[in-house]
């Protein structure tokens, strides 16, 4: 089972790299300052239809990322370890009622008519 998380960890974290390097590769809608910067020019590597693979591919990218996502979150929700302890889940000492109070100590009692 360990192998598996792993696995889909690591291809998790590939599909975040992706996305964001897809998210960072595209131009905007309006294109302004790529027009600017290359002289309005629409040549491009693919054609004239590189709007519509790379909206395709980071389609894609993106239902991968929520199934991968949703899928890990299952399988850490079906697991008793975690990755991070919280610090108040185990005391590490216990607790009695009456550890708090101390009126029943020796050293605050005060002796009756010695």
């Amino acid at each position: 089972m360990g192998f598996l998380i792993t696995s889909i960890l690591v291809i998790f974290a590939l599909t975040c790299f992706f996305l964001i390097f897809l998210v960072m590769v595209q131009t905007g809608k309006g294109g302004s300052v790529g027009g600017m910067l290359s002289g309005g020019s629409s040549g491009s590597v693919f054609g004239a239809s590189t709007a519509d693979v790379m909206t395709k591919v980071t389609r894609g990218a993106g239902v991968t990322f929520i199934a991968l996502a949703l899928l890990l979150s299952f399988l850490f929700a079906k697991k008793d370890d975690v990755l991070i302890p919280e610090a108040g889940s185990k005391p590490s000492f216990e607790q009695t009622p009456g550890s708090l109070d101390n009126t029943d100590s020796e050293s605050t009692k005060i002796p009756q008519g010695e």
